[in-house]
């Protein structure tokens, strides 16, 4: 995935762990709260990780309720 020159994730590591966090949240709410995380913004996210930003595209706005 993009993203390999960001400035915010420093290390394999960090990239690693900010894609699967991305990858595995079930709402567009993780997702800011990832971003959060990572001291990244919206508009950072978006540049840098195209794929991610489009994947993100199709989660829900918010969490489901638990049944």
């Amino acid at each position: 995935m993009g993203g390999q020159d960001c400035d915010y994730l420093y290390s394999s590591r960090d990239l690693s762990a900010f894609e699967l966090a991305i990858q595995t949240a079930t709402s567009r709410v993780q997702v800011v709260e990832v971003l959060h995380g990572f001291n990244l913004t919206e508009e950072d996210f978006t540049d840098s990780f195209p794929d991610l930003a489009k994947t993100v595209q199709n989660l829900p706005d918010r969490t489901s309720p638990a049944a």
